[in-house]
């Protein structure tokens, strides 16, 4: 029986300027509304993380997600061809200001098992390769770190209706969904364990108006179907390696035994001998 082929590239290539077209969409109201369900989401989970690291790597320019964390140091990732760098951002309530580097997220200029804290903010939605965006994130986080993904929900009110949407190519309603449970699978074989799953947005990317016209949509969806929103917050930490210490050898144990064990029937036959 002959196999068939084995694809090298099972997804689908994105369009060259769909990072650039998504950090411009997350200007527009319908990309505030968004950001501001997830910094609601990351306020009650940054403040519990320690460490001394932290680092973002963002589908476009940083719009510093982490500026709730108490780590002393925190890095944020923008894609090189974006160009032109984020403006700096101000010191927040402890004082410290996130590092700005600009990098290829497919191979980050990051040392091995060197971060606490890895946050992918729609790092996987607008990548051709984004098992390897995933690889080299996982390869940064120490052991006993974690990694949180941030990205929309196919199984969602915007996930449902962009279908109905057509060929309608705009950031927000474009891009390739995939499910918290599919992510977590991933992140499985690369050696984390999921902690949790939290999820935000239940109305449409729309302008202020139009999303007024849906408000029942969020009260619905916080009552009815809560880890289902547009949004989604996938945490993972990274198994460490367990060491069995061995049991410690006394010194006598070492030594050869001074006496010599006899057979007595040997003995006696010795003592009759002389």
């Amino acid at each position: 029986m002959q196999l068939p082929p084995l694809s090298r590239s099972p997804f689908r290539r994105q369009p060259d300027d769909m990072t650039r077209r998504f950090d411009a969409w997350l200007e527009s109201e319908a990309g505030q509304a968004v950001l501001d369900a997830e910094r609601t989401m990351l306020a009650d989970w940054l403040p519990k993380l320690v460490g001394q690291r932290a680092m973002e790597i963002s589908g476009g320019r940083g719009r510093d997600m982490l500026a709730g964390i108490r780590l002393p140091w925190r890095c944020a990732v923008n894609p090189v061809h974006l160009g032109g760098g984020p403006e700096p951002a101000p010191d927040d309530d402890h004082g410290t200001r996130p590092v700005r580097l600009e990098a290829c997220p497919l191979a980050l200029p990051v040392a091995k098992n060197s971060v606490d804290v890895v946050l992918l903010h729609h790092g996987l939605e607008f990548q051709d390769n984004p098992h390897q965006v995933l690889r080299e994130a996982a390869r940064c986080v120490a052991p006993g770190g974690v990694i949180a993904v941030l990205g929309f929900h196919p199984l969602s009110p915007l996930g449902l209706a962009r279908w109905l949407r057509g060929g309608d190519g705009r950031p927000g309603w474009n891009g390739r969904y995939f499910r918290p449970y599919r992510v977590s699978d991933w992140l499985h074989v690369l050696g984390f364990e999921v902690e949790g799953l939290a999820g935000g947005f239940y109305n449409l990317p729309l302008a202020d108006r139009g999303r007024g016209r849906l408000r029942w949509l969020e009260w619905l969806g916080r009552r009815l179907w809560w880890r289902f929103g547009g949004v989604y917050l996938l945490v993972a930490r990274k198994r460490a390696a367990m060491m069995r210490p061995l049991a410690p050898q006394r010194a006598f144990s070492r030594q050869r035994p001074k006496v010599v064990s006899v057979p007595v029937a040997r003995w006696r036959q010795e003592r009759n001998t002389e």
